[in-house]
């Protein structure tokens, strides 16, 4: 005897069949990658001035031929010592930074006051020098400070001004004009610390000093990036002395 099938057997069959059991470890990998790739997306999209500048910097690494830069022909030698200026120094205006090998132009506000206002009022107009720390020209540490990225809606022209000091390297050449004095100074060393490590405002030789620093990661404020260089030029010997002391001296930890 044929038995008939009811259209709750069907049901069952049809629709079982189709209904598979989730793996509860395939859902979570699922929404694990595209909680990853929404995060990449938005984080490129708020850093992308700053990843522009190094997708643009590798470009030129990898496919250009290198050329002599106009500053380390007129400072140095064929063997890379430090020389008579030979040549003319690149000509930049009053007040302001050039480093060479990442190819960085920036006006510099000087002295600028640990307050949260007026630190970001003018990181919009450039780098600032931290109040409290030396002057181009005098004994001590002149303490210079910049974006390595910012948020997109910030107007300014130097939200990334300093995405790429970390391809800096030991020797390569910064030069800063103030009170119309060109002032060259040649890196020594490069190093990641913890953003509360108030000694980098120090000097760190017995030369006139120079250091930069900046946020690290890019798109974050965990660790600080510092360039620390030497002054070459005009000869340190002649260095005034500095006009700054342990009392006043001042580091805005949210600088990035």
């Amino acid at each position: 005897m044929k038995q008939r099938l009811t259209e709750e057997d069907l049901e069952k069959i049809f629709i079982a069949s189709r209904v598979k059991k989730k793996n509860p470890l395939v859902i979570f990998f699922k929404f694990f990658l595209l909680f990853v790739l929404f995060f990449l997306i938005i984080f490129g999209t708020l850093n992308f001035s700053a990843y522009k500048q190094k997708i643009s910097y590798w470009y030129r690494d990898e496919f250009l031929p290198e050329e002599e830069g106009e500053l380390s022909k007129a400072v140095l030698d064929s063997s890379g010592n430090v020389s008579k200026q030979k040549n003319q120094l690149p000509n930049i205006p009053d007040r302001s930074l050039y480093i060479e090998s990442i190819d960085v132009r920036a006006p510099i506000a000087f002295r600028v006051p640990n307050d949260e206002k007026e630190i970001s009022e003018n990181l919009k107009r450039g780098l600032i020098h931290l109040e409290g720390s030396s002057f181009p020209g005098e004994q001590g540490n002149v303490f210079i400070t910049g974006h390595s990225s910012n948020y997109p809606w910030v107007k300014s022209n130097y939200n990334s001004v300093f995405a790429l000091l970390d391809k800096m390297v030991v020797g390569d050449l910064i030069l800063i004009k103030f009170q119309d004095i060109d002032y060259v100074y040649q890196a020594r060393e490069k190093f990641v610390t913890s953003p509360t490590d108030t000694t980098i405002i120090n000097p760190f030789s017995g030369k006139p000093t120079l250091s930069l620093m900046t946020c690290t990661p890019i798109g974050t404020n965990f660790r600080r990036l510092i360039i620390r260089a030497e002054q070459i030029l005009p000869n340190p010997t002649t260095a005034k002395p500095s006009r700054t002391s342990d009392e006043n001296k001042n580091f805005p930890e949210g600088v990035h």
